[in-house]
């Protein structure tokens, strides 16, 4: 019953890892490698293999254990995100953008609405503006919280643990989120000049007790793995990403500051009321493994203390501007438009190109996972294929936004 899948003709990608492999074996020829059988043998990570964190599909060369070559395959996910928007007005398509990282739905709005913000001259009101940061904040908390436990559990029993305990705190957050939008996911909640609703009563008492309580949360996450034997033997010195390689590869977010670059948009390229916030961007020594790691549970505490003085200086006021109210049509002037974002993955970026309609002309998006996977045939050769997927997973992909 399984001759047809033993006789399928390879796809490219598996046509290109064979030709790869001839040709590694003929540059033997004449050398000490002549005469040696080769016992190299080629396998797919994905789409289904859990430890791709999504529909990710390697083709990966393998030589006993070692990787040899790595081929990744996507488009599994592919759901047109940016075509649909020029069929919908830009109102539309604000729960459409929830789709692509919906692991960070709320930053990937606000990357939206702020371009469209930018193109149509709309300044949102000074409240929405605090409220835009704290939610991003908790969004940005939230998907370190699936970013580390997800990663840990890759390498060792003890993952098991962390991924209950990230979890388990995580749906705290989503409480809060889910209170304000009325969703946990896919949450439809920035709009051009604001924000759909004001905080509801009672929340930001909430929020606050939830922030004094995230650090000890943290801690009990670093307590798990931070002094243990065999998650720095699979995490120190592994996957090291220089500082010529996040120049190469256009590498932002974590995964560049882990590297040592100082490089964060909430203070290269300040939006919103981050100028008024004290907060330091998180940086790395060895880009390796461990550092991307320790990079994401900085940031966590960063964010809260972000969230804490956004609390303490929320002004009153209107949540949306009088006159971007139901229906919230609106017809940008014709021209063009960049804006980049600090996603919890790194930059975020959206193109518009409005001919003063009602929809978008064109929509593109700089999406930061998209970028960061091109290192992975890089990356990943040389290594064990036990250390290949602790690796992949300490880059933090969502495939929702490479596959868009």
């Amino acid at each position: 019953m399984y001759d047809h899948f033993a006789t399928a003709e390879p796809d490219e990608a598996m046509k290109l890892a064979i030709r790869r492999v001839e040709e590694t074996t003929a540059a033997g020829q004449g050398s000490y490698l002549e005469g040696l059988e080769l016992n190299e043998v080629i396998v797919n990570m994905g789409p289904q293999h859990p430890s791709t964190h999504g529909v990710l599909r390697l083709v990966v060369t393998l030589d006993g254990e070692l990787v040899r070559d790595v081929i990744p395959v996507i488009g599994y996910l592919h759901r047109c995100k940016e075509k649909l928007a020029e069929k919908r007005t830009y109102y539309q398509y604000i729960p459409i953008v929830d789709r692509t990282e919906y692991v960070a739905s709320m930053n990937c709005e606000w990357a939206y609405v702020l371009a469209v913000e930018k193109l149509a001259g709309i300044v949102p009101t000074r409240r929405a503006e605090f409220i835009r940061v704290i939610t991003g904040e908790l969004m940005r908390i939230a998907s370190h919280q699936v970013a580390v436990g997800t990663f840990v559990a890759d390498l060792s029993p003890l993952g098991t643990a962390m991924v209950f305990y990230c979890f388990n705190d995580r749906e705290r957050i989503l409480d809060l989120l889910e209170e304000v939008s009325g969703a946990r996911m896919m949450f439809n909640y920035f709009r051009f000049g604001g924000v759909r609703y004001d905080l509801p009563d009672g929340w930001v008492e909430k929020c606050r007790a939830l922030m004094k309580d995230m650090p000890k949360l943290i801690d009990q996450y670093e307590s798990l793995v931070n002094d243990n034997a065999i998650f720095l033997q699979r995490t120190m010195g592994k996957g090291v990403i220089t500082q010529q390689d996040v120049a190469d590869f256009g590498i932002t977010g974590p995964n560049a500051r882990a590297s040592g670059i100082d490089l964060d948009l909430r203070r290269a390229r300040p939006y919103s009321v981050y100028p008024e916030l004290d907060f330091k961007v998180c940086t790395g020594e060895h880009g390796d493994v461990l550092d991307r790691y320790q990079v994401r549970i900085d940031e966590m505490r960063e964010s809260v203390k972000i969230v804490e003085q956004c609390l303490d200086m929320l002004p009153r006021g209107p949540v949306q501007i009088g006159s971007l109210r139901p229906p919230y049509v609106i017809q940008p002037p014709p021209g063009s438009c960049y804006v980049g974002q600090e996603n919890p993955r790194g930059e975020y970026g959206v193109y518009v190109v409005s001919d003063g309609s009602r929809y978008p002309y064109r929509l593109k998006y700089r999406d930061p996972c998209f970028c960061n996977l091109q290192i992975f045939g890089k990356l990943l050769p040389g290594n064990k294929i036990a250390d290949a997927v602790a690796i992949s997973g300490s880059i933090d992909l969502v495939l929702g936004g490479i596959d868009r």
